[in-house]
């Protein structure tokens, strides 16, 4: 499918909420959301832990966010002001935390299933959207790109009702 042209802005600010184990998952996913032309807030380039810490001095400079609080505050107000947050499963109660944050702030939530993931009653109600893998998230995307810089003209006529319902949810926003 061919990108849609827009203006200079990007048409999407995206977070991707995943547990750190995740990381170079959200990276590369964040790679081909900007090849899309969407604006990312990446917590992957603030949660570095310092050097020379072992795997399990690394969790809990992660789980204390050692930094002065910098990370949390950033993915915080990354949940409460993205267009779009992206679940990135299976992830644990931070990414779950996250998205209730978001939903709570009304941004849409698309939630993409870990393989063996049975999300909980609140992380699927929480979820706009879900979908089986990072490919079905960036064709979704795409495609709800293509209806906002055609300022959602036929998005009532999709006939992919993931797509008009996630579309229908940033078009609210």
């Amino acid at each position: 499918m061919p990108l849609p042209e827009f203006a200079s802005e990007a048409p999407l600010t995206i977070y991707v909420a995943g547990s750190f184990k995740h990381k170079h998952g959200v990276r590369l996913l964040g790679r081909e959301l900007r090849a899309l032309g969407c604006r990312m807030l990446d917590w992957t380039e603030k949660a570095v832990p310092p050097p020379g810490l072992t795997p399990a001095e690394r969790r809990i400079w992660m789980d204390t966010d050692r930094d002065g609080g910098q990370v949390y505050a950033f993915c915080r107000n990354a949940c409460l002001t993205a267009d779009l947050v992206i679940y990135y499963g299976a992830s644990g109660q931070d990414a779950g935390v996250e998205v209730g944050l978001a939903a709570g702030a009304g941004v849409p939530v698309l939630g993409i299933r870990g393989p063996l993931e049975g999300p909980g009653l609140m992380l699927h109600g929480a979820v706009s959207v879900w979908v089986d893998g990072a490919e079905d998230a960036l064709d979704l995307v795409g495609r709800v790109l293509a209806h906002a810089a055609a300022a959602w003209a036929r998005l009532d006529a999709e006939p992919d009702a993931a797509v008009r319902r996630l579309g229908g949810a940033l078009r609210k926003g």
